[in-house]
């Protein structure tokens, strides 16, 4: 079992530290907008943070980073001081732990959305049949109308018995043979 020790030029390394499996993540609420601020100046100080963004810059939780440390090792009281961070999410004087696999799922998830929105739906054209996979039009078969940039799609759905025009996410169809 090797251990890897990761330095920063203003964290000493954590005993122990593999690749943040004696970490914890948490929660970090910043101040409106400042997102970007509150992650580049977190990661200066030597902290793992991970900020899951969405097209491209969009935080997915607005006002919500995660850090990971090791409360019993680290001083948390930097973390409130930092620019752009309002504090750390807790439950009366305790700090909110994120489970690990929550970051991983969050992870995997965007990292599979961003290759699939390589792919696009530029195969899909006017009067195709399309089947939508996930969400609220789940298993529900139509026709695809057109597309209005990367997550915007309009198809034709037979709802209560009358075609009716819903928009959907493009990632969400398959074209019906």
């Amino acid at each position: 079992m090797t251990t890897s020790i990761r330095l920063s030029e203003n964290r000493a390394p954590l005993v122990g530290d593999r690749g943040n499996q004696c970490n914890s993540w948490f929660a970090v609420y910043t101040r409106p907008r400042q997102e970007h601020t509150a992650l580049l100046n977190l990661e200066r100080q030597g902290f793992e943070c991970y900020l899951p963004v969405v097209n491209g810059r969009e935080p997915l939780f607005p006002r919500y980073l995660f850090l990971s440390a090791e409360p019993k090792l680290q001083s948390m009281a930097v973390v409130r001081s930092t620019r752009g961070v309002v504090g750390l999410v807790r439950a009366g004087c305790d700090l909110i732990k994120i489970p690990l696999l929550v970051i991983e799922g969050l992870k995997t998830r965007l990292q599979r959305a961003a290759n699939m929105d390589a792919l696009d739906c530029a195969g899909l054209n006017d009067g195709d049949k399309v089947r939508v996979f996930d969400g609220p039009f789940a298993a529900l078969e139509g026709v695809f109308k057109e597309n209005r940039g990367p997550t915007r799609s309009f198809l034709l759905l037979e709802i209560l018995g009358r075609e009716t025009s819903v928009e959907v996410d493009p990632l969400l169809l398959h074209r019906v043979s």
